[in-house]
Order: C-alpha cells, then structure tokens, then sequence
C-alpha cells in the first residue's frame, strides 16, 4: 500500500479553495487506510465541514483504487466540468484526476511511497531493497519529520470545564 499525510492545516486549504467550485476526490483503499486521511466517509466530513464554512462543493467521489485509470475515468463521469478537485489520495490518485477529469487538482497530500499496516492496524512506511529492510517507522513519525500531518482535516477537541460540567470545543484548525 501507499502511505502518505497530510500537507496543510484545514484554515490553509479552505484559503486555497477560495473562490472555487470543489469536487472531493478520494480513494476508499490506501488512503483511507492512512488514519483516514481519505476514503469516502473523510470525503464527505471534509466537504460538509468546507461548506459550512462557505466553499462551493459541488459532489464528492471515490473509488477503491483511484490511482487505476478505468477506475478514474469512472470517477470523472461525477465531477463538474467547472470544478477544482481536492485529491484525498497519493500522487498517481492525483495526477489520475487531472488526466481523467482535465480539470486542475489541489492535492493537500505527501505521498511518502510503499508501506504496509502492522499487526495493530497501524500505518508504517517501509522500503525493502534487495530483501532487506532500509526503512520501516511509524506514519506519525514520518509526517512530524516532515512538517505533515497524519490524519483527516478534523476540528482539534478541547476540553473546556465549566462548573462541573465538562464540554467539548471544536476549534478552527
């Protein structure tokens, strides 16, 4: 599989799509395996949460496999012909898009390259060359070292106490 985070904070994305009809591309495999930074459930979250805050969404779509051309040629068929798509996938899943769509992508999105999932259901990357092991760490690991986040766009959570009542913020971010 393919391991990647993300590249942005959500304030940084929505600013960038500002002005823009959106259409929310995903994948529902690799992706969606790396803590949900896509697959369509982080799809739809994602685009409700741009909405709300005033982008123009016009549709989501998603695949098992968007790096596969047929699959993004089937894709395409959804996407307005006046949109921009946010790409929820790798580097191929993207570059798939705009072949597919020919349309410009926003992909807010590293892909770090091949991994797997541990027994944990954690994502790591990992490179084999010649059969042995060069790289093997944890997403989180590999995305604070390279300024990324692992993960969906989601509000941060806070804790706030008042009285002896506990309640949830969601901040901006």
């Amino acid at each position: 599989m393919i391991i990647m985070a993300r590249d942005r904070s959500y304030g940084e994305l929505l600013e960038g799509l500002s002005g823009r009809a959106v259409a929310v591309w995903t994948c529902n495999t690799c992706a969606r395996l790396c803590r949900g930074m896509g697959g369509r459930e982080a799809a739809e979250a994602l685009a409700a949460r741009l909405s709300e805050d005033g982008a123009d969404v016009r549709c989501t779509v998603s695949s098992s496999a968007c790096c596969l051309m047929s699959k993004a040629l089937s894709m395409a068929e959804s996407v307005p012909g006046d949109a921009t798509v946010l790409a929820l996938c790798c580097d191929m899943g993207a570059r798939n898009a705009a072949a597919a769509t020919g349309l410009p992508v926003v992909n807010p999105v590293v892909t770090f390259g091949p991994g797997y999932l541990d027994a944990d259901g954690n994502p790591r990357v990992a490179s084999v060359v010649c059969g042995t092991t060069v790289v093997d760490e944890p997403l989180e690991e590999a995305a604070a070292r390279s300024g990324c986040h692992a993960g969906p766009f989601r509000r941060p959570v806070a804790r706030v106490s008042i009285g002896r009542r506990l309640r949830l913020y969601r901040g901006p971010c």
